[in-house]
This record gives structure tokens, sequence and C-alpha cells, in this order.
């Protein structure tokens, strides 16, 4: 071998330590930076010369700078990343809305309506109290103030759930266009480690908000789609997820020219399928078509309570119907209030959305609803199934509006059930006029057919009325409303799927002619008794007073706006602690209704709501529902620390591969070193033999 080989066997030497020097140093400065994957410089032998007969070695070459990663074990990681943020995001999200149910000793709605039955029946000790119904009016206050305030503060929840649902999407979406640009800056350097370091970051960032499936091109490119399957990143092409408000759409059968649209009022849980199973206009009509609905996008139907299909009569918003806790009707194309020109036909099928909902878009005009529904499996709906993103989806459609939900559910009940007994008994001052608090949409229909909140709880029966000489307070006669002029004749009794509002009014002015003037304003009953006349109620079968806020002592139809009636809080004699006797005399100091109210906190009763159907009492429905929200925080919980334990178990087989060791790094850095002083040292042995060669020519 010659001198100028020896200096490139030295010279080579000496380059490959120093790039084993730099990748080394750049492990053990990149050693605690979050994504950074660990480098190796691999070696090949170069090829050898011939010299003379002999073949001699030509050195090293760097063959490549290799880094280390698993992909096998990163996509299990990915995984268990998404489930880790979806427990982990309702664990957070749910321990700000388990305080709002924290029922610490003295206070707390539990403990509120305690004692507002508790109240009541002191009352019911000493019906002619004024104090006493001075106290209960108070903790009726607290009740009702403390069940608004929830609702109030469950609403807050949602909203903010709103707010971080639209933050963390406009993220995804941050994220999904910078590996579009990664994947363009990828092609023609697929070897570029660091650019291989930050896409497989930015995968993981990603993860944590969505489920994704990465496929790795040949080119370097990576391909990112959700679980279920749709496109997130395709080469330098990011798509477009968008947080958009509550919306419907339609999918007519083939053949069919129906013009209307399905039109909304609320908001809810679930989504709805509608698809008519007749035909017919969409106006409410005697010949009106008909559907049905599913949750689940029409894999099951509602049913009754006996399991046959429920089917719903299409109408328009004088008919609407109340489905899930929403309001729904139709309409033309363009404006809710105005009728379809045409006939819906079997097979048409509508889709409300009555919340905000996560969609992907396909592309700029075809979207796709990808929202997480609890009522069917994503891998089955093409929806999210993990990540905070479908977290923060579970807390707010299944847990804080599940909760609103069913403490609306229990506030309607509270509200009813006080009221209707309230409404069977007499205060301590007889009325002179008295208004309804609640409203129909349309007096002329059937009471039953109406929007009012209780309307459902009207029954065929009767209602009576006493009254009185107004200045001597004698009693001038009981007598039930008598319904017989009021078509279709011969119906002594009221009757809600016959008799309207104004039929109530009209049947009152009927029975007690010249003495009650019934009438109906803005959707309103009033009852005035002529001059020198009082009256009470005394005794109500149908509901009417309760369901129209007559002789009632809440008002409001729910969570959102129940509070004590104000005419109570006004004047505490209007208190119904008495009843009408049979002779027609309200007795002072009688207590028959106000302990017919106290037995009401151990009355079982149902709760209907979307999420449950028990019967108990309504104290144990709202201890029921606090162990609820505790429970679902610790389903939560005790979930989270299983993921994250399974995501830390996959990220330290990751770094088993892809971590710097310092210790190792120490130890090559050192190796490298060795080699470096032996390239340096064979330099300058040829240096030395030159020297001596040069010397001999001289």
């Amino acid at each position: 071998m010659t001198l100028n080989g020896i200096y490139s066997l030295g010279t080579k030497a000496l380059m490959n330590a120093q790039v084993g020097i730099s990748v080394t140093g750049e492990n053990i400065a990149n050693a605690d930076a979050p994504g950074y994957s660990r480098k190796t410089v691999t070696y090949a032998t170069s090829d050898s010369f011939r010299f003379r007969s002999l073949y001699m070695g030509n050195g090293a070459d760097v063959q490549e700078i290799a880094r280390h990663y698993n992909y096998y074990v990163e996509k299990q990681y990915l995984a268990s990343n998404s489930e880790t943020s979806y427990w982990g995001q309702q664990a957070s999200s749910l321990s700000s809305v388990e305080e709002l149910f924290n029922e610490k000793k003295d206070y707390g709605i539990s403990s509120a309506l305690d004692q507002f039955f508790t109240s009541m029946g002191a009352l019911s000790q000493d019906a002619s109290s004024d104090a006493y119904r001075t106290e209960l009016t108070e903790y009726a206050t607290t009740l009702s103030d403390q069940l608004r305030s929830l609702n109030d503060s469950l609403t807050a929840a949602r909203e903010a759930a709103d707010s971080e649902l639209s933050d963390q999407i406009d993220t995804a979406n941050q994220l999904m266009a910078t590996l579009a640009e990664y994947n363009k800056s990828i092609v023609g350097n697929s070897t570029n480690t660091d650019l291989q370091d930050a896409m497989d970051l930015t995968v993981r960032q990603l993860s944590s908000l969505l489920d994704v499936n990465v496929i790795h091109q040949e080119n370097g490119q990576y391909t990112v789609l959700t679980q279920s399957g749709q496109t997130l990143v395709d080469g330098t092409h990011a798509y477009k997820l968008a947080f958009e408000g509550p919306q419907s759409s339609k999918q007519l059968t083939a053949g069919s020219n129906y013009d209307g649209q399905v039109y909304f009022e609320g908001t809810g849980s679930n989504e709805l399928t509608i698809d008519f199973v007749s035909s017919g206009p969409t106006d409410g009509s005697a010949g009106a078509a008909t559907f049905r609905v599913s949750l689940d996008g029409g894999k099951t139907w509602l049913t009754d309570e006996n399991g046959n299909e429920l089917t719903y009569t299409a109408g328009d918003y004088d008919n609407r119907v109340s489905i899930e806790g929403v309001s729904v009707w139709f309409g033309s194309a363009t404006d809710p209030n105005a009728a379809a020109t045409t006939d819906a036909s079997v097979g048409d099928e509508f889709n409300v959305v009555p919340k905000s909902g996560l969609y992907w878009y396909k592309t700029t005009s075809d979207k796709v609803n990808i929202s997480p529904n609890a009522n069917s499996f994503a891998s089955d709906d093409g929806r999210l199934g993990s990540g905070s993103i479908a977290g923060l989806f579970q807390v707010r459609d299944q847990s804080i509006t599940a909760y609103k939900e069913e403490m609306d559910a229990l506030a309607k009940e509270l509200i009813w059930q006080v009221n209707y007994q309230h409404s069977q008994g007499a205060g301590t001052e007889h009325y002179a006029n008295v208004q309804a608090g609640n409203k129909v949409n349309d007096a002329s229909i059937p009471l039953g057919d109406t929007q009012l909140t209780f309307a459902d709880r009207l029954t065929a029966g009767g209602i009576s009325l006493a009254l009185y000489d107004k200045t001597t307070g004698d009693p001038l006669g009981t007598t039930a409303v008598d319904f017989s002029s009021i078509v279709p004749p011969g119906l002594s009794s009221f009757d809600p799927s016959q008799h309207s509002l104004n039929d109530v009014a009209a049947a009152i002015n009927a029975t007690f002619p010249g003495q009650i003037n019934a009438s109906v304003t803005d959707g309103r009953i009033s009852l005035e008794a002529t001059d020198g006349v009082q009256f009470e109620f005394a005794g109500d079968t149908t509901g009417i007073l309760a369901a129209t806020g007559m002789n009632t002592f809440f008002s409001g139809n729910g969570i959102s706006d129940v509070q004590v009636d104000a005419r109570v809080l006004a004047n505490t004699g209007r208190i119904n602690a008495s009843v009408v006797d049979g002779t027609g005399l309200v007795a002072s100091g009688d207590n028959t209704n106000a302990l017919a109210m106290t037995d009401l906190a151990e009355k079982d009763v149902t709760v209907d709501s979307i999420h449950s159907s028990a019967s108990q009492t309504l104290s144990e429905h709202l201890h029921s529902l606090v162990s609820k929200v505790g429970t679902d925080m610790d389903t939560a919980s005790r979930s989270y620390t299983y993921s994250s334990s399974m995501a830390k178990q996959l990220d330290s087989m990751q770094q088993e591969v892809s971590g710097v060791n310092l210790d190792e790094e120490y130890a090559n850095l050192t190796r490298y070193q060795q080699s470096y002083q032996a390239a340096a040292q064979l330099i300058q042995t040829a240096n030395e033999m030159f020297d001596v060669v040069l010397s001999l020519k001289s």
C-alpha cells in the first residue's frame, strides 16, 4: 500500500469518527427532547483494490444514519393514547360537574327538598300559623332557587364543553395541516430523521384528540385516517373537521316529490332518525303522514311500554310533537311556518341533530356527521370512538346533558305532584279572580293535544267550584262544571281528547251564569266572580288546574323556571292547607290538604326521562342521580388510570428502542474519541514515513 493509501485510510477513519461523535453528541443534546428518536451510525466496508497480486482494504464508509423506531409498538401506543385521552378528558370535566352535586350536611338540593317537606309537615300540625306558612315559602324558595342554579351551572358546563370542543377541533385541523406540509417535505428526503421525528410527534399529538390509524407510504409520507375510516391526511392534502350547530337533513326515497323540511326546537343528547311509515300531508290533519323514530341511526325504533313501535303524526308548528325532549314539526323548504305543498312518501327519511356536532368534510360540500353516538358503536356507524374530543362529546351529551334532563324530569315531577295536590285544596281567603299561569298554543284544540307541558297528565273527570257570599262568607253551593252543552254533546265530564280550553271556559260560564265569568286571552284562562260573589276550587280530578297553573303552589314547567307562585309569595293565605268540605265550608285550621302534600315526600312516583325511568320517592330519585354522577366520575377515573398505565408501558417499550441512554452514549462517545485518536495517529505515522522517504532522497 502506498503512502497515499495510508493517508486515505486515515482520513476516512478520521471522518467516520467525526460523524460518530457528531451523531452521539446530537443524541446526548436531545436526550430530554420530546419526540426525539435515537440515531446511530451504520458503517460499511469500502470496496477493496488490487495492489499487484494482493487485494488491499480501502477502509469504511458511512452507510446511513439510522433512526431507531418501532412502528408496530407505536401503532399500539397511538390506540392506547387515544383511549387514555378519552377517559382523562372525562375525568377532568366530570370532576367540576361532580362538585355541583356535592351534597353537604346542611346544604344542597337534597337537603332543601327534605326541609321543604319537613316545613310542609310543620304546617300540617298548625295550618292556621302565619309563621309556618312564611317558613314554608322560604324553604320552597330555597329549593326552587337551588334547582334553577343547578340548571344554570349545568348549562354553563355544557357551554364550556362546546367551547373546548371547538378549540380542540381547531387544534386537530392545525395538526392535520402540519402533517400535510411534512408529507410535502418528506418526498425526496425520506432519510431526514429530524422530519420523521416531527411527523411522529405530530401524529402522537393528533392521537390525543382523535382515534387515528396511520399508514406509512413507501415515499415516506403518512396517510392518516380515523379508526372508523375517515381520511384526515392523504399526501399533501389535509381534510377538514368542523364543529357545527344543531341541524337537520333529509334523504327522500326514490320517486318521492316531497318539498317540505323538518324543523325542531330545543336541545337534546340524542340524534333522531325520522322514517315515514305512511304517506300523506305533514300538516297534522286526520289523514297526515305518520313516522317512526330511531336513536341509533335506524337499527332500532322507539317503542311504548308494551314494546309496540311508536308512531307519530307529522304536523305543522301548531301540531308539533315532542320526541326525547325535542319539539319536531314540518314546514316548507324555506319557511318553518308554511306547510309543504306535496305529500311525504313512505321511506322518506329525516335526521335531526339537536346539538352541536363534529362533521368531516369529504369535499367542500359533502359532509359526514362523525360525532360520537352513545346509542351505537363507533366502528359500526363511522363515528369517533376515542380521543379527548370523543371524551368531551361523551361528557357533554351523556353526562352533563343527561344530568340536566334527569334533573328537569325530577323538577317537573315535583311541580306536578305538589301543584296537583295543592290545586285540590283551599286557602284562608276566597278568590275574586284568578288567571292561569300557563298558556296553550291553541285554545280551540283539545287540551290533551296542546303544547302544555303537562298535557299528557290530563285525564277525563270532573272539576268543581264552591261559591260564597262576598259579604257574609256564607257558602252558596258547590257545583261540578257541566260540559253537557259543549260539543260533542252528551259528555257531562271533561275529556282531554275532546274538550279545548275554550270549551272549559264555556262550560264554566254555562254552569255558573251570572256568577263567574270565564274567558281565554292569549292562551290563558281567567275566572272572575261577579259583584258580591267569591269562589274556591273544590276538587279537580282532571288535572286542568295543575296543568294550566291555577290554584297552584309552584309556577314554571321545569328546572329552568321553577319558583314559588307569585300569588303565594304575595299572600301566604293562598297556601292551600285546607279543603272545601261537604257543606262548602273551608274550616279554620283544617290541615287535610297540608297532610296530603306532606305525604308526597313518601309517595313513589315515576320520573320519566330519556335516560331512566323508575318508581321511587322524589328524594330517592335525587339520591340515585347523585350516586350516578359519582359512579360516572369513578368509572372515568378508574378507566383513565388503567389506560394510562397501558399507554405508559407501551411508551416505555418504544423508549427502549428510540430513547436515548446516556450511559450508552457516553460509552459510544469514548469509543468514537478513541477511533478519532487512532485515525489521527495513523495519519501522524504516515507523515513520519513520508518524512523518512524525503530524507532518503536528499
